[in-house]
């Protein structure tokens, strides 16, 4: 018999306690049931641990062998470093009607006097370590000498708020100086989604963050872009932020901001981050010169994208004739794939994403855990009983039929294209 966790619990006041013979279950869409040992790593050493108020957690019970809900406490989640892919939500009773903030709930237990939780590591690029960017209060001198230095340039100012307000760790690269620098340049959006981080129409939810308010022009963008390229190690620029809507709908001004940079510093890798909608505006973005773009996608079934995306104005088929034009051009193409236990690991959504992957040519899959409340998503797809893989063996279900095929988490320099995942250099055959 293998070992199965102890369960976690959580008083009033945040503290964690571990049950003394109730175990660990965890959670597939409605399916409640117990982990096997190999599907548990060790909590990752910076991830967060927090009690999911209004909820009691569901138990394996040993001595009767049968599930129960445990109401001498509140259920226990695991917030998951960058790099890592939750695969099981905690599986909880809500005892209240409210929706659950934005975090990515990730079931976690007690083996062994450790933290265990049911995750895998896809990336593990130290850049995004979260002990990176655990900066003193030293850091707002620094912010304060660029916002000084660059006065007339809005983008910073965006940037200071994301970095100081936020806590985001690309916006910190940006005074830092290094890595992967953010370029958000869109207020609005042709997608309403269910787990937008800035804005919800859904007064229920609480976006934590607020929008960009004003489109930066293309040389407020390239003196950021150029003066990060100045002085940063392994540098990147990427349109697409999580304070902002999505960049297509701006794509002439990241055009031409992406031409000035390109003219001064061809060897800078752009990135574009976006829902993708628009082919017609993709391809100025193409011929503006982007190296690599990141397609936001839950899924490539139909009616589960919309679920979420509540598109404006275009449909998935859109994307897709946006990921066939990068095709074309030979620009590097990820993924920015929102995953979700009971949702991507369904048969009939693992069979498409196999024959989407048939059809594209897809260099890298980023690998996200969604926000959402999990109940709140899967009460608006209404799924048909079917059976569900798991997120692992939907992994191993891509590598069968496409060897090749890489999981990460992290966007990539052009140097990285080739050093990471053996691809050739970037040939552009514009068409």
């Amino acid at each position: 018999m293998y070992a199965i966790p102890n369960l976690l619990f959580a008083d009033r006041q945040g503290n964690i306690y571990d049950h003394p013979h109730l175990k660990m279950t965890v959670r597939s869409e409605n399916y409640n049931f117990v982990p096997y040992e190999i599907e548990l790593i060790e909590l990752p050493p910076c991830s967060r641990l927090y009690f999911v108020p209004g909820t009691h957690p569901v138990a394996y019970n040993p001595h009767t062998a049968g599930m129960e809900t445990f109401t001498g406490g509140y259920a226990v989640s695991a917030f998951l470093d960058p790099g890592f892919l939750r695969l099981f939500l905690p599986a909880y009773v809500k005892n209240v009607e409210e929706v659950l903030p934005l975090y990515a709930y990730t079931a976690v237990g007690w083996l062994n006097d450790k933290f265990v939780v049911p995750a895998l590591k896809v990336d593990d690029d130290s850049k995004w370590n979260p002990a990176n960017f655990d900066y003193t209060d030293g850091f707002k001198p620094t912010v304060d000498r660029m916002i000084e230095k660059y006065p007339d340039n809005r983008l910073y100012g965006q940037l200071a708020t994301c970095a100081l307000e936020y806590h985001c760790t690309a916006a910190k690269n940006a005074f830092i100086g290094r890595w992967e620098c953010p370029l958000p340049t869109s207020p609005t959006c042709n997608s309403r989604c269910m787990g937008c981080i800035s804005k919800q129409d859904d007064k229920r939810i609480t976006a934590p963050q607020d929008r960009i308010k004003f489109v930066p022009t293309p040389e407020e963008i390239a003196q950021v872009a150029l003066n990060h390229y100045e002085v940063a190690e392994e540098p990147i620029v990427s349109f697409g932020q999580g304070c902002e809507g999505d960049p297509i709908t701006v794509a002439d001004t990241i055009a031409k901001a992406i031409k000035i940079i390109k003219a001064q510093a061809p060897e800078l890798t752009v990135n574009f981050n976006s829902n993708c909608s628009n082919p017609e505006k993709m391809k100025m973005i193409f011929d503006a010169g982007v190296d690599s773009i990141r397609v936001s996608l839950n899924s490539v079934v139909q009616s589960t994208y919309d679920a979420y995306y509540n598109p404006v104005g275009y449909t998935l088929d859109d994307v897709l004739k946006s990921i066939e034009l990068a095709n074309r051009y030979n620009v590097y193409t990820s993924l920015n794939f929102l995953t979700m236990p009971g949702v991507n690991d369904r048969e009939s959504e693992a069979n498409t994403l196999v024959d989407f992957l048939d059809a594209y040519k897809i260099d890298l899959i980023q690998l996200r855990n969604l926000n959402i409340d999990p109940d709140f998503l899967f009460a608006r797809m209404k799924f048909k009983k079917e059976e569900i893989l798991g997120l692992k063996n939907l992994l191993k279900l891509i590598r069968k039929k496409h060897k090749s095929m890489k999981f990460g988490y992290f966007n990539r320099t052009r140097e990285n294209f080739h050093k990471d995942f053996g691809l050739p250099d970037l040939k552009r055959r514009p068409k």
